[in-house]
Parts: C-alpha cells; structure tokens; sequence
C-alpha cells in the first residue's frame, strides 16, 4: 500500500511540473510587465500621440557637413607640420557609385612606431555621417623615471576647451545640451588617472592625466516636452544619435571622437495619427524583452528619444542625404536584471548584462517596414 502511494506521489509530481514551471515563467512576465508599465503610463498617458506631435516640432537647425572644413582643421591641429594625407580622400562615392561610407585619414608621424610623436585626423568622406577623430600622442621615453604632471586645468577650464574644439570641428553648438542651474554635477567632466608604483608593497600613487568630457546629443523640443510630476521640472531636450567624447590636459585637446553626428532631419513622412497606444508599447517592450532572457527589473530606466532610421531606397521622394538617414521618435529602455550596488558572480552564478533598446512611438505602413 506503501508503495503505490508513493508511486502516485511521484507520477502526480512529474505530471505537475510542467504546469508549474509555466505558472513561475508566467509570473515572472507579468512581473516584467508590470514594471514596464509602471514607468510607461506616466510618461505617455493613454497613448504616445501627444509625444509624437510634440517632437514633429523640432527643428535642426545646424548640420556638421556645413560647419566642417577639413582645410581649416587641418591647419589648426597639424600647424606647419608635414601631414600625409590619404590618397582616396577626394573619393565621396564607391566603384559602383554608392556613397563612400569610409574615412578620409591625414596623419603625422607614424602609428607604429611606439615612442614617437603621432597625430591623426579623421572624417567621414560623406562627412553628413557625421564622424570625426582625432587624435595626439606626443613623443616619450619608455626608459625615463620621471612621472607624468598631474593636470593644472579646472573642470570649467577643460569644459571650455572641449567646446572650442567642438565648433572647429563642426559640431552645431545647439545640438549640445546644457545642465539646468540647479544641477548638482553640471559639467560632464570626469578625471583620468593613472597609477605609479615606487616601492613594493606601497600604494601606487595615483596621478589625474587628462580631463575626459562627454558629450550626449539633444535638441531642443519647443513648448518642452515632459514635466516631471514629482519635482516639476519640465524636460525641454530630447536625446538624438550622436556621442563625442574630448580628453584635454594642459597641453590642448589629445583626442576628440565624434560619433553618428549626422547630419539630421525629421522623418518627413511621421504621421501622430499612427502613434502606438501605451498598452501596445508595453506589451511589445515586455515580449521582445522576455525572449532577450530578461525575468526581473532590477534597474529600469525608460527614456524618450529620437532613433536614427533609414528610407526606403525606392522611395521617390528621399531625404536630402540618405546615407545620414532620418530621425523617428522612440523609447530607450534600459535594464538589467541586477539592481544597483556590488554583484558577485561565477559560474554557478551568472549575472546576464544589461541590454538596452529602441522602440518606435510611431507604427511604420507596409512601404516602409522593409526599410526602417
């Protein structure tokens, strides 16, 4: 009698499984779910309609492709120095005739050499994508003793030179967003150290380099475009593609990377009355997070943004430049599965990294989905 139930005990146990693993997988989504929708319903309401319309306001008023002269930049970062310049830098378009999406690269010195000086330039041939680099290395001695100077320059000194150099490069200065006044860190300047050790078993002494700057594209959302309920403040800059980071010490600006700075237009055939409602959002953030791997919102943020999208090339009426693509409403979410603080983790342990996502606020027509 034992037996048999013991046996009924473990059939019914195996026939329950399945059910509750897709009871814990269920769970789990939902939990997901209600996350999502906890951030997304006060920023969107019912629906992102008002939103979409609120961005069909922004206007881009600069474009690096007016603003940059390779001349003109050249002459200020190699001076009366020897630069070699790449010989297909006068080539826009391939052998087929497609825009050349590569570089044009000028130089001074050689790259592989370890101890000498070197100096690079480089920039997008159809410059409208919006890339540049560059670069200096200054001469050294492997051999000599003598530690690096710490950094003279104030954090308002570096922030300063960061945007002189910007607008040589091209860089529209109303695509830079400004901290609020009350901002408790408003310079986006951080330090850059280094590490020296003397004596064995003394701490190294740490020295600060360079002063790094980091630059988020924004434009300007007339009337604004969110206010925030808890604090009042209303959000007037809407995130856009385009990052640029500057290092400068006491001897100027060593290396200045400017990326997907493109040159940006709305997309022309945005239509609000397509606007995803905020039960739709969530379900397509929940799915397409779900089937990432993602069970848990350990940290959760959700931003509005404009996403770079491109047209369809049968599209016969094309943006002015094709290769920079256009500008389409969206969110960016981004979470992980760890919340803040320390996390230890092995291989019994593993911690999935974070992932992070644009969703369109605008559904697209069938002429368009092949090719946004």
């Amino acid at each position: 009698m034992y037996d048999k139930i013991r046996v009924f005990a473990i059939v019914t146990a195996l026939m329950a499984g399945p059910s509750l693993a897709n009871a814990q997988v269920a769970d789990s989504k939902e939990i997901l779910r209600a996350a999502i929708a906890a951030q997304l319903r006060p920023l969107l309401g019912d629906g992102a309609g008002g939103i979409v319309e609120k961005l069909k306001g922004v206007k881009p008023d600069g474009a690096i492709s007016r603003n940059f002269n390779p001349a003109v930049v050249s002459k200020a970062v190699f001076g009366r120095a020897a630069a070699n310049v790449a010989p297909d830098c006068n080539s826009t378009q391939t052998n087929t005739k497609e825009p050349d999406q590569g570089r044009c690269v000028i130089q001074t010195g050689s790259p592989d050499s370890p101890t000498g000086a070197f100096a690079m330039l480089a920039f997008s041939k159809n410059i409208g994508m919006g890339d540049i680099t560059y670069l200096r290395r200054p001469a050294f001695d492997p051999n000599s003793t003598v530690l690096p100077s710490p950094v003279k320059l104030s954090d308002a000194e570096a922030y300063a030179q960061a945007l002189k150099f910007l607008a040589l490069l091209g860089v529209p200065k109303s695509e830079i967003p400004v901290a609020p006044r009350d901002a408790k860190n408003p310079l986006p300047v951080r330090a850059l150290l280094v590490g020296a050790e003397q004596d064995p078993g003394k701490d190294a002494t740490r020295i600060e380099v360079q002063k790094v700057i980091n630059f988020q594209r924004s434009f300007t959302v007339p009337g604004g475009l969110f206010k925030d309920p808890t604090t009042g403040i209303v959000l007037d800059q809407v995130l856009a593609p385009g990052e640029v980071t500057v290092a400068v010490d006491d001897n100027g600006v060593q290396l200045a990377d400017v990326q997907s700075w493109s040159d940006a237009q709305m997309d022309p055939k945005l239509d609000p009355a397509l606007a995803k409602s905020t039960p739709e959002l969530i379900d397509e953030i929940t799915d397409d997070l779900f089937a990432e791997g993602v069970r848990k919102a350990g940290s959760l943020s959700i931003l509005i943004g404009l996403r770079k999208a491109f047209p369809n090339p049968d599209d016969p009426n094309p943006p002015l430049c094709p290769v920079c693509g256009v500008l389409r409403p969206a969110l960016r979410v981004v979470i992980s599965q760890v919340g803040p603080g320390a996390v230890d983790s092995s291989e019994r342990n593993f911690i999935a990294p974070g992932v992070v996502r644009e969703y369109d606020l605008v559904g697209q027509t069938e002429a368009e989905s092949p090719a946004r």
